[in-house]
């Protein structure tokens, strides 16, 4: 998944849903994502003024019309995604 999708999944979810306030660790999960991706991607959204942080440490919307015409040159930059690591112990023998 490039980052321009993440980030226009993200602007889409905000814009479904007006009343939607995020953490950090909620965004994550919500976009399925890893930490230091959603805090980018957080964090162009709040640089453009679609998003803002609050004093509680969660996301919302500004109220701002964002159309991505800034991100649209970062369509190529690849995001992570999260997967659940799957550690198990060797038996010695």
């Amino acid at each position: 998944m490039s980052f321009a999708n993440v980030v226009d999944r993200a602007r889409a979810d905000f814009m479904e849903m007006p009343g939607l306030e995020l953490t950090l660790p909620q965004a994550v999960r919500l976009w399925t994502i890893g930490m230091d991706d959603c805090r980018f991607v957080i964090d162009t959204l709040v640089d453009v003024g679609f998003l803002k942080w609050t004093t509680r440490r969660t996301v919302i919307r500004t109220g701002a019309d964002f159309r991505g015409s800034s991100v649209a040159d970062t369509a190529d930059i690849p995001v992570r995604v999260m997967t659940q690591a799957h550690n198990s112990v060797r038996q010695q023998q």
